[in-house]
């Protein structure tokens, strides 16, 4: 099977002649909230209907993502995977799970930031006592207006379910035993003295891996990454599900540069290998919105999906990519008439092997049809992270050793996993590889560990969160982990018996602070809410980088679904009793079933 290859600097000066016959020049990017919305919406999802349409009931299921259109008076309703109880104004809707269970006056409301995909809704988490009783949307025009995805609002429930709640250390005969800290910590610093030991008498090295999960706060991170190449200098860094093709030297590449509001404002968007509608919810009602008002035109290149608007198909794989990239295809047309046009590419997609080669296509097509255009104002090169905080993860450099994670884990003498769950590869670990485990549920991997130490979920720590367009964000604590279960800075601090003080750092406040913290490494991850723009030095051109006229190939595989099961994703949802049921309906169309 041939392989194809993305464009190079000489071939892309040909190119560009055949886009720039019919480039509209960009001009002033709108405000994406000038366009009028009407009243009768369902998630953001216009009808179209004058103000004062009756909207009627519809269906309470928190499953809605899956049900057929809902006709109400005179208009008509489509549900998609983001709508949501606050869609009908009179009121008409309850929240089933939490229906009954307490009284408003009894709980406690926290602001905190949603961790179930990239965009970072702004939410409030409602407490009595120990227990989350319900999730709602918190206002933040800029991000998620007043909508959250129902995994956002009904997950909450395994909270409650497959907690670890002590630390535990695996037994000869393979069971993990319940154990104080003072003996978690005892039981990890003699393996590493037998490993150093080992090491030293046979005049060999080993192996040291960490691998921080999406959901892991920036707090945690950078205390991870100074613990870990303190002990391990030689250590490994990796970033779970985060790509390997993109230059993270510069934010720009990585990153939503046209904003989750901004892209409202563009008037051609090309999809590349992502689902918005599973992966980013929210972001597919910002498109929905613009589409339906005829502001927006959208093509998709990847699985035949519904969006629940109308979207052009126009292939299946990096054939079609490679066509649009030359300025062949009959698209290129639309894209090069457009004044702020967009491409979104999935983090999930630039993660295959060939990744780096779609990621030098999608640019190719992003640069030729104008949509990198700082002079204009507008850069409309969008990466769309699936990852509550990948971005933070790559703010921090967590992947400045290795490039993504290994399959092949055969030389690893320690792995050290943050809230990183379903890593590939783990059966080639060797039996004498020394596996920690650091989060809050007792998933993938903490099955995989010989020592687990209990964490703290969003819920119950304040931590610091970057979403996939770059915007730094802060929750605070709603209530308390449970058991011994510890937050994750205050496990990583006090792991090994070294705790510095930060008078020794130098740091002046808070350990973020400190000159290995979180706003020391990334200044910007200070600033709360704020949005640090990438610099394009070169303009629209690629940054001269190591390695940039390698040639690569792509192959003509189709590209994947990047969500197989998207009401349980991650391990708090995957606990979920609520979700398990949306999960049948998604699957079997049986919420009931016992």
């Amino acid at each position: 099977m041939s392989a194809l290859r993305p464009l190079g600097r000489a071939a892309g000066a040909a190119v560009a002649g055949r886009w720039s016959a019919s480039r509209r020049v960009a001009g002033p990017v709108s405000s994406p909230g000038t366009a009028a919305v009407s009243t009768a919406t369902a998630a953001g999802t216009s009808t179209g209907a004058p103000m004062g349409t009756p909207v009627g009931v519809l269906a309470a299921s928190p499953a809605a993502s899956t049900a057929a259109p809902v006709a109400t008076g005179t208009a008509t309703l489509r549900l998609n995977a983001s709508a949501t109880i606050p869609a009908v104004a009179v009121g008409a809707l309850t929240s089933k799970p939490y229906a009954f269970t307490s009284r408003p006056w009894e709980l406690k409301e926290t602001p905190a930031v949603d961790v179930m995909d990239g965009v970072g809704s702004n939410i409030t988490v409602y407490t009595r006592g120990s227990e989350v009783m319900r999730i709602l949307p918190r206002l933040n025009e800029e991000v998620n207006e007043e909508w959250i995805s129902d995994k956002a609002r009904f997950s909450y429930d395994g909270l409650k379910r497959q907690r670890l709640n002590s630390p535990m250390v695996r037994l000869p005969d393979g069971s993990l035993e319940a154990v104080s800290w003072d003996k978690a910590r005892s039981v990890l610093r003699n393996k590493l003295l037998a490993l150093d030991r080992e090491a030293t008498s046979t005049g060999t090295s080993y192996e040291a891996h960490a691998v921080v999960g999406p959901t892991a706060d920036t707090e945690a991170m950078a205390e991870l990454r100074r613990q870990f190449l303190r002990w391990f200098p030689a250590g490994q860094l990796h970033v779970a599900g985060a790509t390997t093709a993109l230059n993270t030297d510069f934010r720009h590449e990585y990153v939503m540069n046209s904003g989750l509001a901004g892209l409202e404002s563009a008037d051609a968007v090309l999809l590349v290998g992502v689902n918005p509608r599973k992966e980013a919810p929210l972001l597919n009602v910002r498109l929905r919105k613009s589409v339906t008002h005829g502001r927006m035109k959208v093509a998709l290149i990847g699985c035949a999906v519904d969006l629940t608007y109308p979207v052009d198909h126009l292939g299946h794989s990096a054939v079609t990519l490679r066509e649009v990239a030359e300025g062949t295809h009959q698209w290129c047309k639309t894209l090069a008439a457009a004044r702020r046009p967009a491409v979104i590419v999935g983090n999930t997609l630039l993660a295959r092997a060939d990744g780096a080669a779609l990621a030098a296509m999608a640019q190719d097509v992003a640069r030729h049809c104008g949509a990198i255009n700082p002079a204009g104002g507008w850069d409309g090169w969008n990466v769309l992270h699936s990852g509550a905080n990948t971005v933070g993860a790559l703010d921090l450099s967590m992947d400045a050793a290795v490039k993504g994670t290994p399959s092949d884990w055969s030389a690893t003498k320690v792995l050290f996993l943050l809230a990183a769950d379903g890593l590939e590869g783990l059966d080639t670990l060797p039996d004498d590889c020394l596996v920690v485990y650091q989060g809050h549920h007792g998933d993938a991997g903490a099955a995989a560990a010989d020592v687990v130490l209990p964490g703290a979920a969003y819920t119950e720590k304040a931590g610091t969160y970057v979403n996939t367009e770059g915007r730094v964000q802060t929750g605070k604590a709603a209530l308390f982990p449970p058991g011994a279960a510890r937050t994750d800075v205050d496990v990583l601090r006090g792991l090994l018996g070294t705790h510095v003080p930060l008078s020794a750092l130098g740091g002046a406040g808070s350990a973020a602070e400190s000159p290995t913290g979180a706003s020391f490494l990334a200044p910007h991850l200070a600033v709360d809410g704020s949005v640090q723009a990438g610099d394009r030095l070169w303009g629209a051109d690629p940054p001269p980088v190591p390695g940039a006229g390698a040639v690569r190939y792509a192959t003509r595989m189709p590209f994947a679904p990047p969500v197989d099961n998207w009401y349980m994703s991650e391990p708090i949802s995957r606990a979920s009793t609520v979700m398990a049921k949306c999960t049948r309906v998604a699957t079997a169309n049986n919420f009931e079933q016992k």
